[in-house]
C-alpha cells in the first residue's frame, strides 16, 4: 500500500512540477515549485526500479539514501521559506539558506569519508550501535536540521492559517499542516531507530512519513494552482460584471483609466484578471457615487413602488439597478443634478468579497427586461417634467 501510495504521489508531483514551471516567476509560488521537484526526486530515488538502475552505476547499494536525504533537506528549506511568506514573518535568507547549506556540505562530507575508509552501516544507512563514526555526525546534522526546520515551518504555518480566511488558501496551508505534524513525529521515530538501535521504530518511521509525504504533495500541488483558480475566478467575476461597467463608464469615461472594449476583446484579450477586476470594482463604486447626484427622492419612490412585486431577494439589487438607469438617463439627456440628491450608495460591501457580491447581484439583473421597464418609466416622467 505504502508503495501504492509513494508511486501515485511521484506522478502528481512530477505532472505539477512539469505543468506548473510558469511558478518559477513568481516570488511567492517559487519555494512550492522547488520543493515539489526535490520531493519528486526524493521519492523517485525510493522507487525499486531507480534503487537498482543507481547500484549498477555506483556499485553503492547508500547513494540513494545520500541523494534522498538531501532533496529532503531541500524541501524542509523550501518549506521554511513558503510558511515565513505566507505567515508574513521575515526570516533572515543567509540563516536559511546557509543552515541548509552547511547540513548539505556535512552530510555529503560524511558520506564521502565514510564510504572512502570503508565502514560498515545497518540497512537505510544506520551507524551501527556500540560504535562511533563519522556516520553518527552525518545522522546528528540531518535530524537536527530537520527538527528545527520542521517545528518552524508548523509554528508559521499555523500562524499563517488563521490569517487567511479563503478554504482555497487554507486548504494545502491545512495539507502543508499536517504534513509537517507527521515529519515531525517521524524525525523524533528516526533518532530512536539510528541511536536506539530499536528495529520497530524503523517501520513506524515508514508510516509516520506517509502523512508528510501526502500533505506536502498535495498541499504544494494545490497551491501550486492556487493562482490559476484565483486568475479565472477573477476574469469570471469581471466579465459579470462587464455589462453594469461599461454603461457607468460610457456615462462618465474620466472614472475609467482604459475606455471599455468590445466584450470579446475584453474577455478574452490577456490580462492580469485580478487587477482588473479590483480597477472594474472600484470604477464602478466611482460611478456610482457620481450617478447618485442626478436621483430624486420622488424617482425612487416611483421605483419602489414598481419593485414591490418582484420576488424579495431581488428587490434591492433591482432597485439599485433601477436608479442607475435613471441617473445615466437624465444625465445623458443634460437634465441638471438633482436639488435634493439621496444617499443611495450606502448599499454594497463592507470588504472586497461582500462588494464584490452586492455588485454582482447588481450586475445580474442589469439586463433584465423588467429593470429595463421600470427605469424606463421613470426616466421618461422625469425628462416629461424637464420638457419646456
Amino acid at each position: 500500500m505504502t508503495d501504492l501510495i509513494q508511486t501515485v504521489l511521484l506522478y502528481v508531483c512530477w505532472i505539477v512540477v512539469i505543468v506548473r514551471v510558469t511558478a518559477l516567476r513568481s516570488r511567492n509560488q517559487r519555494p512550492l515549485w522547488f520543493a515539489l521537484l526535490m520531493l519528486a526526486l526524493g521519492i523517485t530515488m525510493l522507487q525499486k526500479d531507480t534503487n537498482a538502475f543507481i547500484r549498477g552505476i555506483t556499485g553503492d547499494a547508500n547513494f540513494q539514501y545520500l541523494v534522498s536525504s538531501v532533496m529532503a533537506v531541500g524541501v524542509a528549506a523550501t518549506l521554511l521559506t513558503f510558511a515565513a511568506r505566507a505567515a508574513e514573518v521575515w526570516i533572515s535568507p543567509w540563516l536559511r539558506w546557509i543552515s541548509c547549506g552547511i547540513t548539505v556540505f556535512v552530510m555529503i562530507t560524511s558520506y564521502v569519508v565514510f564510504t572512502a575508509g570503508g565502514g560498515q552501516a545497518r540497512p537505510h544507512f544506520f551507524p551501527v550501535p556500540g560504535t562511533l563514526s563519522i556516520l553518527d555526525l552525518y545522522w546528528v546534522v540531518y535530524l537536527v536540521y530537520q527538527g528545527i526546520a520542521t517545528v518552524a515551518t508548523l509554528v508559521l504555518l499555523i500562524k499563517a492559517f488563521g490569517r487567511v480566511r479563503s478554504w482555497l488558501v487554507r486548504t494545502p496551508v491545512l495539507l502543508l499542516i499536517i504534513g509537517s505534524v507527521g515529519f515531525t513525529v517521524f524525525i523524533g521515530s528516526r533518532f530512536v531507530a539510528v541511536f536506539g538501535g530499536v528495529e520497530s521504530a524503523v517501520a513506524f518511521g515508514t508510516y509516520v512519513s506517509s502523512p508528510h509525504t501526502i500533505g506536502v504533495s498535495l498541499g504544494c500541488s494545490i497551491a501550486a494552482f492556487v493562482p490559476l483558480v484565483l486568475g479565472w475566478s477573477a476574469w469570471r467575476n469581471a466579465n459579470a460584471l462587464y455589462p453594469l461597467w461599461k454603461s457607468l463608464v460610457t456615462a462618465v469615461p474620466h472614472i475609467a483609466l482604459y475606455p471599455p472594449r468590445a466584450r470579446l476583446v475584453d474577455a478574452l484579450l490577456p490580462q492580469n484578471s485580478q487587477l482588473r477586476l479590483h480597477r472594474r470594482l472600484v470604477e464602478i463604486r466611482d460611478g456610482m457615487l457620481i450617478m447618485n447626484d442626478w436621483v430624486q427622492p420622488a424617482d425612487l419612490a416611483q421605483i419602489e413602488v414598481f419593485v414591490s412585486d418582484v420576488p424579495p431577494d431581488l428587490m434591492t439589487p433591482i432597485t439599485t439597478a433601477c436608479w442607475l438607469k435613471v441617473a445615466i438617463a437624465v444625465h445623458a439627456a443634460g437634465v441638471p443634478m438633482a436639488t435634493d440628491p439621496l444617499d443611495l450608495v450606502r448599499e454594497g460591501g463592507t470588504d472586497g468579497e461582500s462588494e464584490l457580491n452586492w455588485l454582482r447581484s447588481v450586475a445580474a439583473v442589469w439586463t433584465d427586461a423588467r429593470t429595463d421597464r421600470f427605469a424606463t418609466t421613470v426616466s421618461e416622467t422625469r425628462l416629461a417634467a424637464h420638457r419646456p
